[in-house]
C-alpha cells in the first residue's frame, strides 16, 4: 500500500477505470468524487496490484459499487 499516491488511476480486474485516488487512509482509499458527487471508497484488501501509475483491484468494478 505504501506505493500508492494520490491521484493515481485506479481500474478493475478488467480494466475498467473505477476512479482516482484522491487520498490514502490506513484500510482503504479515498476516490474522487465522482459524477454522483460523493466519494467512493475500495477497501486496501481489494487491491491486487500497483502498475505504474496504476492501482488494479482483484474485482470487477460492480462488486466495488455493491461493497
Amino acid at each position: 500500500m505504501h506505493e500508492i499516491r494520490e491521484h493515481m488511476k485506479v481500474v478493475d480486474k478488467d480494466g475498467a477505470e473505477v476512479g482516482i485516488v484522491d487520498e490514502v487512509e490506513v484500510s482503504r482509499l479515498k476516490l474522487e468524487k465522482g459524477s454522483d458527487n460523493q466519494h467512493h471508497y475500495v477497501d486496501n484488501e481489494l487491491v491486487a496490484d500497483v502498475e505504474g501509475n496504476t492501482v488494479r483491484l482483484s474485482v470487477q468494478a460492480k462488486e466495488v459499487k455493491r461493497r
